[in-house]
């Protein structure tokens, strides 16, 4: 089952940066990796799949929906980490996911244990967000996003601020989502982490797309997802100049 369907999509800004014809799938059970550097376009896509922002051009749909026309049913069904975490620092961990919860229509209060559980939260649960360090705050915005049940999870570099520990609950986390047919897209700037993370690549540069690939074939070709990456901006530069 398709979740994800990109087609064309473009959003430019003032300074011209942005996406450009971006085209890209995700299936049911699918983790899709965005690869690029600092203003490749990865977090412009994430937010025009969740609305934060309107494209220019190009079709978006998430479940079969159009974000534009059905945002709400949309998000009923997908987590989202992008950017720095909108927590309350004044409230505890658990206020927070009660609050988030408390807008979804089919929230569940017994699922914020379950999740502060799962993200490694559960014994500072009364304890207020402001005490908290970058790594707890990300494990916390996580859980946020899991509340939902979703069937699309969009993850801006979610492993940002987390120490060893907190990566390895992240990765068995999401080997869990992709078990229960949760598709993914995330984007992080390590290579190895992508390697363990996901079923599919996609490389951005300046907003376009420069290549995307199965994970297991990159692998077999290149031997690691940086080698792939580095030879796939090499050859864009060549085509560039």
């Amino acid at each position: 089952m398709t979740i994800v369907e990109i087609e064309n999509l473009t959003k430019k800004y003032a300074n011209r940066r942005g996406i450009e014809q971006l085209s890209v799938e995700v299936e049911a059970g699918q983790v899709l990796g965005l690869l690029g550097p600092n203003g490749s376009g990865k977090t412009t896509a994430m937010k025009a799949m969740t609305g934060l922002l309107t494209p220019d051009e190009g079709q978006i749909s998430l479940f079969g929906m159009n974000p534009s026309e059905d945002l709400p049913a949309i998000l009923e069904q997908t987590g989202c980490m992008i950017e720095m975490p909108g927590l309350y620092p004044y409230l505890t961990a658990e206020q927070n996911l009660r609050l988030t919860g408390s807008f979804y229509r089919k929230f569940d209060p017994a699922i914020v244990d379950v999740v502060l559980q799962q993200v490694g939260l559960l014994a500072y649960r009364k304890e207020k967000v402001r005490k908290f360090s970058v790594g707890m705050k990300q494990r916390l915005a996580l859980a946020i996003a899991l509340l939902p049940k979703p069937g699309l999870l969009i993850l801006d570099e979610p492993t940002n601020g987390m120490d060893i520990e907190g990566t390895a609950m992240f990765r068995e986390l999401l080997m869990q989502e992709r078990e229960r047919g949760c598709a993914v897209v995330l984007s992080s700037h390590l290579a190895h982490e992508m390697e363990q993370l996901c079923t599919h690549v996609a490389v951005l540069r300046e907003g376009i797309l420069a290549d995307t690939a199965a994970v297991p074939q990159v692998l077999h070709q290149y031997g690691s997802i940086e080698s792939y990456y580095l030879n796939v901006t090499k050859m864009d530069r060549r085509e560039v100049i």
